[in-house]
């Protein structure tokens, strides 16, 4: 199986789908095992509104645009390192198929110094990291639009 690539159908992300390997459920969404590809996830929403997923999705594009170098933009190419890729989203945005990372163990904190300050998730299960090691935030539903977005808010990392 190949990865989804930008915007599918429900049906194609509910036939991927491995109900049988849940990863992990939190209040919003649950997070499940791809048949056939093990280097992504996909996330359900569980919500009438998917907005974690759509948010994630929006963030995304953002960061990558982020890094192009656009007439009068500072390219910030460092900073979409920072975040799991996403790669594909449900035409409803009930399912995101996002970059699977190793979580983290038991009281083994993830350092929080090189992140974006609008990112609002602090937690530990919202990060996660590559077989490199690099931490990367898996869980950004939750952002601060306004600092986000705010071009006087564009210092690269606090």
């Amino acid at each position: 199986m190949t990865k989804l690539l930008g915007i599918k159908s429900d049906d194609e992300f509910v036939s991927l789908i491995d109900r049988e390997a849940p990863l992990g459920e939190g209040t919003g969404r649950r997070v499940y095992a791809v048949i056939g590809c093990t280097d992504v996830v996909i996330k359900e929403s569980k919500a009438p509104f998917h907005y974690a997923n759509f948010v994630e999705w929006t963030v995304w594009n953002a960061l990558v645009r982020m890094g192009e170098d656009i007439i009068g933009n500072r390219p910030n190419a460092d900073l979409k390192q920072l975040f799991a890729e996403c790669f594909s989203i449900s035409h409803s945005a009930k399912y995101l198929m996002m970059e699977r990372l190793q979580k983290f163990e038991a009281g083994d904190a993830p350092p929080l110094t090189r992140l974006p300050f609008w990112t609002n998730d602090k937690k530990p299960s919202a990060f996660g990291k590559t077989a490199a090691g690099e931490v990367k935030v898996i869980d950004y539903g939750m952002v601060n639009f306004y600092d986000a977005l705010n071009p006087e808010n564009r210092k690269p990392l606090f």
